[in-house]
């Protein structure tokens, strides 16, 4: 289970994951997820496992019985970096790794600000096999990525980001390029990510990444109605 009480909305930050194979009784897993997570003020939420297609719809009538609510997705597009050739970049940007964790508490480092991802990128700071890079464009921030080696031996692209005023300049597709070039220079773990929507998805592959397989996706949410967050 996956919290942090500093960023009680962030599903990715505060949530459950399930490992069917392991479950005897999911009503009492059920139980023992939404106790724990309202003990803290947050609202109890499963992400569908990824080793078994279909789980939430074959347990629909137990999800709603204990008090959780929901939505399948599509399967997410895994993908992989398998470019191992440094790319050519257009240097639009300047870019720079954030080391300074001064920088993002007095909002300096980039032009949008989001409490619960200020709270993730504070966590790319200053920790090893952690990484946190902004493209600046005339001296301002406009875009974002960060990643970090697992302990499981990949590296997992976490975040990318474009200030809304910025898209459609062809930033994001620099910085992903120059995160991958950082990937392949330093030896790192094979990389991947998982992009949300097809203009991502795009930026992915001129990156160099593609997808090798797809993972079930869905979400549950503990939907009671006289259980409200404090």
């Amino acid at each position: 289970m996956f919290y942090n009480t500093k960023i009680k909305d962030h599903h990715d930050s505060n949530h459950a994951v399930l490992y069917p194979e392991k479950i005897n009784d999911l009503t009492e897993v059920l139980t023992d997820i939404r106790n724990f997570y309202q003990s803290k003020g947050i609202v109890p939420a499963i992400y569908h496992p990824m080793t078994l297609e279909n789980y939430f719809i074959d347990n629909a009538a137990i999800l709603k019985s204990n008090g959780y609510e929901f939505m399948t997705a599509l399967d997410a597009r895994i993908m992989i970096l398998k470019n191992t050739e440094i790319m050519t970049l257009s240097n639009k940007l300047d870019i720079r790794q954030i080391k300074d964790i001064s920088m993002i508490e007095n909002g300096s480092f980039f032009i949008e600000r989001d409490e619960y991802l200020t709270e993730i990128y504070k966590n790319c700071v200053g920790k090893e096999n952690h990484y946190l890079f902004v493209g600046y464009y005339d001296e301002k921030p406009v875009t974002l990525i960060s990643f970090h080696v697992s302990e499981y031996d990949c590296t997992r692209f976490d975040e990318m980001k474009t200030a809304k005023e910025y898209m459609g300049r062809g930033f994001a597709r620099e910085l992903n390029k120059y995160a991958a070039n950082f990937c392949i220079s330093n030896n790192l773990p094979p990389a991947y990510q998982w992009p949300t929507h097809g203009t991502s998805e795009r930026i992915t592959s001129e990156a160099g990444f593609q997808v090798s397989f797809t993972l079930p996706s869905g979400y549950a949410c503990y939907a009671i109605e006289e259980y409200y967050r404090e």
